[in-house]
């Protein structure tokens, strides 16, 4: 009997590797397509109650909750941006803020912050420590703790739709898993963006 050689031994290790990773694409893959099937027929049934504003503001409200309950995060933002960049509306994860400070919130972070890093390089972004990347901003009278954050864009072609930022008080609680999920759910969540901003600009003129 021909016993296995090193190398064939070591070829049949990769080749187990391979098709490893590729079963584990493929998991994350159909939970992103389950994801984005949920994701639109919410978005279809927000459409037949509300339009407009109301709509809108029920699409974000939709898409951070669906993205925080997929990546397990305690806490999530969203803005929307016209294409000129300028931010037409958000959800805080501090909840309802005066519109002077959330205007300085907002600014804060696309101008210091983990968001105007994902806007500037469009990619998506982990912070695994938040006290060791100064990406990320600590606000006074912050309700809650962050140890680590997951950052998304939402892209359609070069035109930045959104950003999204879930974050968690633990440490490395966000994995390169989660992000590369969520790379996979980001064009869903685009076209949900994009059905929101064109409803919103017919339901306006």
């Amino acid at each position: 009997m021909n016993l296995p050689t090193p190398q064939s031994l070591q070829a049949l290790e990769l080749e187990i590797a391979s098709l490893k990773n590729n079963i584990a694409d493929l998991s994350k893959y159909k939970l992103a397509m389950e994801a984005q099937e949920k994701l639109f027929r919410s978005i279809l049934m927000m459409s037949n109650v509300s339009t407009g504003k109301l709509m809108l503001r029920s699409i974000l409200l939709e898409i951070t909750e669906v993205t925080r309950e997929l990546t397990k995060a305690e806490d999530a933002s969203l803005f929307m941006l016209n294409g000129k960049g300028v931010i037409t509306e958000s959800i805080l994860a501090r909840g309802p803020t005066m519109r002077e400070e959330k205007d300085f919130l907002i600014g804060e972070v696309l101008d210091k912050g983990l968001g105007g890093w994902v806007a500037r390089y469009r990619r998506i972004a982990i912070i695994t420590n938040t006290d060791e990347d100064n990406r990320w901003l600590n606000f006074s009278n912050q309700p809650y703790q962050v140890g680590s954050a997951l950052c998304v864009p939402f892209l359609r072609g070069s035109l930045l739709l959104g950003i999204l930022t879930l974050t968690h008080p633990q440490f490395n609680h966000f994995t390169k898993d989660m992000a590369d999920f969520m790379n996979m759910y980001s064009p869903a969540i685009a076209i949900a963006l994009d059905y929101a901003r064109l409803q919103l600009t017919l339901n306006n003129d």
